[in-house]
């Protein structure tokens, strides 16, 4: 029995240490399948290898799972598997341009040919030289080309390029007959631009009076407005064309003796106007008829005119024919008035002012009334030699009275 007992306790034992060697194996597996320097902190930073160039290992590194940030001092230790002290936004121009114009940034710098470790490596020493105000990595090929190459470029923007309005008021312009909109303006870092197209018989108008048609390009500040032709209508959009972000240079701080580490962050806002329209007027049209008022029917040789009724300014002005006179291009539920100036020959002139308002009233008609003719006599009177008859009547008596004065004087 107790022998027995013995191999069992054996038996057991062995058993015991075959489950033992299996979860050292199992763990020993799972470390080399996590990656390095990983902890349960959410900041941690993780070192990635991407190869070399110029005898220069090329590491970025990951902050936060998602950042990839490069060294600002290159003389200092890796900072992997460290917590951070803090991050801060660093205003300083040379370093933002370094992130985005160099390897990940927005607009990479064509000198890297591609090549990914060449870019993290160039991007790298140029950030701990500027980081530094050093010069130590000149001689590294491309460092300081890459230099000279960001002092030629304009500073990333640290502002939302943006409209003022994203809804802009249509007014009408009687005396230059041309639809108006208020002003907008463009907002956003200095040298930033937008571009949008204008259809045809549309302009912008900056400030300063420049006019633009088709494509228009617009720099951060300035305010312009919109100009159509009678006639445009409907509902102009440009279209989702500002940029509704913008890039903060984040630098990540360290302990002690290891390196900083930079990177672009993006900011978005999505309340910001990246997108302005206009509302056009509406135009009607009108026929205007000047009439007989005993037959109705168009009286030529009248000469006639419509005032916007509003501003006063004259709209048209015309001599009326056969036909009805079209005027085009009314501003829908604009009030006009319409007058006569000079009556056709035969007819008395018109004193109405006829008020109407485009879009109520498609046909507007002005009558006029004959002149009252002079009375004629009636058929077989001759009155032509009434009075020669009556002269020669008068001048016979005198005569006659005459003879017999004189003789009866000589009696």
């Amino acid at each position: 029995m107790t022998r027995s007992k013995f191999g069992a306790e054996t038996k057991n034992v062995k058993h015991f240490l075959v489950v033992l060697a299996i979860m050292a194996l199992l763990l020993t597996v799972s470390a080399a399948m996590m990656p390095g320097h990983v902890n349960a902190d959410a900041n941690d930073i993780v070192s990635k290898n991407i190869g070399s160039y110029s005898g220069y290992r090329a590491s970025i590194f990951i902050y936060k799972g998602q950042y990839k940030c490069f060294c600002l001092e290159a003389h200092n230790g890796d900072p992997s598997g460290t917590d951070p002290l803090g991050e801060e936004i660093y205003n300083n121009s040379n370093i933002a341009k370094a992130l985005y114009y160099g390897q990940y940034g927005a607009e990479p710098w064509d000198g890297f040919g591609g090549d990914e470790a060449k870019g993290v490596v160039i991007t790298s020493l140029t950030l701990s030289d500027l980081y530094g105000n050093a010069k130590n990595y000149d001689t590294v090929p491309g460092v300081k080309e890459f230099k000279a190459f960001l002092e030629s470029k304009p500073m990333p923007p640290s502002e939302i390029t943006r409209f003022t309005k994203k809804s802009l008021k249509t007014t009408w312009d009687a005396k230059r007959k041309v639809q108006v909109t208020e002003d907008n303006e463009i907002k956003g870092s200095e040298g930033q631009k937008l571009s949008f197209n204008l259809p045809k018989g549309v302009k912008a108008v900056k400030k300063d009076g420049n006019v633009l048609t088709g494509k228009v390009t617009l720099s951060a500040g300035e305010i312009f407005h919109l100009e159509a032709e009678p006639g445009v209508t409907g509902i102009y959009n440009t279209g989702e064309i500002g940029k509704n972000f913008k890039y903060q240079p984040i630098v990540v701080k360290t302990v002690r003796n290891k390196q900083d580490i930079g990177t672009l962050k993006i900011v978005e806002d999505k309340t910001a106007v990246t997108q302005f329209q206009a509302t056009w007027l509406r135009f009607n049209g009108v026929r205007i008829s000047k009439q007989d008022i005993t037959n109705k029917k168009e009286l030529p040789g009248a000469k006639m005119r419509v005032i916007d009724a509003e501003s006063g300014i004259l709209v048209d002005e015309w001599t009326s024919t056969d036909t009805p006179h079209i005027i085009s291009n009314l501003v829908n539920g604009r009030k006009y008035i319409l007058s006569e100036l000079v009556a056709p020959k035969g007819f008395r002139i018109s004193r109405e002012q006829i008020e109407f308002v485009a879009g109520q009233k498609d046909h507007v008609v002005m009558f006029n009334t004959p002149e009252k003719k002079p009375k004629l006599p009636k058929t077989g009177d001759d009155n032509s030699l009434s009075v020669p008859i009556t002269v020669l009547t008068a001048s016979v008596a005198s005569v006659l009275a005459a003879v017999y004065m004189r003789r009866r004087v000589q009696k």
